[in-house]
């Protein structure tokens, strides 16, 4: 584990720390909020729209981002409790988001994840598919886009991932956004290296997770 003082030492200004708390206590979350951090990041709906419902009220200013596989018939329940999607993986996804933003009057930010490394078990668009998403996210004006975000193979060498992402970025951020959402408790500092501006860090953080029974 680290603190976070530490952490955002090793950081750097000029990057977004989103503190991934999920499978950890509200108890947890609050200790770091009163450290000073104030994005969260979580995975799973309800855990996170549980977590909202009894933070949000209490600790002003708390805001909690989507990190997690996000399926279509969830986006309702979760467009109140959040402020950014990191983890938008196809068109449809993205017209149901700007749908349910407009109902509710708000406007998301989202990260466009890219299968950067083509894996099989990994949603994302294919790199190739960023330049026909651009006119997808134009008819969608509840929606803001903020960038790209990966997940690279853990079974290799994360720069070349790393270096590619900012390849993207450079060719669509004009139109997507040039945010590039990179980098974990593993990898972060590679990561912030090559060019990311937000990073993802959770147990390194938090330390272990809340098994469930």
């Amino acid at each position: 584990m680290i603190g976070l003082e530490a952490l955002l030492q090793r950081i750097g200004s000029g990057v977004t720390l989103v503190a991934v708390s999920k499978q950890q206590s509200n108890e947890k979350i609050e200790a770091l909020y009163r450290e000073g951090q104030r994005i969260f990041g979580e995975n799973y709906v309800q855990e996170l729209l549980g977590k909202w419902e009894a933070l949000h009220e209490r600790l002003p200013g708390i805001e909690f981002h989507f990190i997690g596989r996000l399926q279509t018939n969830k986006v309702k329940a979760l467009i109140p409790a959040v402020s950014v999607i990191h983890s938008v993986d196809s068109v449809r996804l993205l017209r149901e988001i700007d749908r349910r933003a407009s109902e509710a009057g708000k406007i998301i930010g989202v990260y466009f994840q890219v299968n950067i490394d083509e894996e099989q078990s990994k949603g994302g668009f294919s790199p190739d598919a960023l330049g026909e998403l651009c006119g997808s996210l134009s008819a969608c004006p509840s929606v803001r886009g903020l960038g790209l975000m990966c997940i690279p193979d853990p079974e290799r060498d994360p720069v070349s991932a790393f270096k590619r992402m900012v390849k993207l970025s450079h060719e669509h951020g004009a139109t997507l956004g040039t945010g590039l959402s990179m980098g974990m408790s593993g990898d972060f500092d590679t990561a912030i290296r090559e060019g990311a501006t937000v990073v993802r860090v959770g147990s390194l953080l938090f330390g272990e997770r809340i098994r469930p029974s």
